[in-house]
């Protein structure tokens, strides 16, 4: 077919990665085009990436595997703010972790439902 017509599974995805992006954006993560990107850290895909959500002080007793693939053999010392909430972008290619401020919880969970509700075959109502 000629021109620039797109297919309605096409639209949908469209539509999906734009309410990815705006939740994002709401929940203090940054998604810029197709993937997630944080300073100084490799930018990782929106598909089939997995999002986590914990509370500082529920964080802050336990030492994550993420925590010591981000910096290292240091997480055993390092402290997690419990006035934070830290959002876990994990993907085949890489993981990203977000301290954002724990007042941004309802947003974060709707970023996380909408991030997650593909890969569980959950969708957002429209």
């Amino acid at each position: 077919m000629f021109g620039n017509k797109k297919t309605p599974e096409e639209k949908a995805a469209a539509k999906r990665l734009s309410r990815i992006r705006v939740a994002a954006a709401a929940a203090g993560v940054t998604a810029i085009g197709d993937k997630f990107h944080q300073a100084g850290q490799q930018a990782i895909p929106i598909e089939g990436a997995r999002v986590t959500i914990e509370l500082g002080e529920v964080a802050r007793k336990r030492i994550t595997a993420t925590r010591v693939v981000l910096i290292g053999i240091f997480a055993l010392w390092a402290k997690k703010d419990e006035s934070q909430l830290y959002i876990t972008i994990e993907h085949d290619d890489g993981v990203i972790l977000y301290p954002v401020a724990a007042r941004k919880e309802p947003q974060a969970r709707v970023f996380a439902t909408l991030v997650n509700g593909e890969s569980t075959g959950l969708t957002p109502a429209s």
